[in-house]
């Protein structure tokens, strides 16, 4: 499954806002509902997290798995079924300032904010990621017929740069 997370600019700030899920209908009488997120985030607790919905905040009260990869969310100020009816099938999204926020166990942060970003002192570019048995591999232009698995063998996050370790790759 193929991913392209391409930032759009905030209206209300001047930071880039990164595409991260789609949210659901409704689940229960008190404002909960259904969210598909990127799977990079699903390990974190992101209650407390601001999201923006049509540039608009909307701060994470409650986020818990529900039956399997399913997930719901609870925003603040939304508890009933009327106030969250027209969020459904809208894109959240999460700002730029989020970058070392989310640090995964590998001490990398969400591939999705370097797509299409020049690698650290590499000259390589992030082309793209996809995501096979919970295994993040990246595209990299100039790097044909091998995606790269997203750890920390290949990749380290330095001053907010991701930086390959090393493209002389062989199979």
């Amino acid at each position: 499954m193929k991913k392209v997370y391409s930032p759009q600019l905030s209206l209300l700030t001047n930071e880039k806002l990164y595409s991260v899920g789609k949210l659901g209908k409704p689940h229960s009488l008190k404002g909960y509902q259904y969210i598909n997120i990127e799977h990079f985030f699903r390990e974190f607790n992101l209650n407390g997290t601001i999201f923006y919905i049509n540039d608009q905040e909307f701060k994470v009260q409650d986020f818990k798995k529900h039956l399997k990869n399913r997930n719901l969310v609870k925003f603040h100020s939304f508890d009933s079924i009327e106030s969250i009816v027209n969020l459904r099938d809208q894109i959240v999204k999460v700002s730029s300032d989020t970058f070392n926020i989310f640090i995964n166990k590998d001490n990398l942060p969400w591939p999705g904010f370097f797509i299409e970003q020049k690698l650290h002192d590499k000259g390589f570019k992030l082309l793209n990621y996809e995501i096979l048995d919970d295994i993040y591999f990246c595209e990299i232009e100039g790097i044909d017929d091998m995606k790269i698995p997203y750890n920390s063998n290949f990749f380290k996050y330095v001053d907010e740069n991701l930086v390959l370790l090393d493209s002389e790759l062989t199979i």
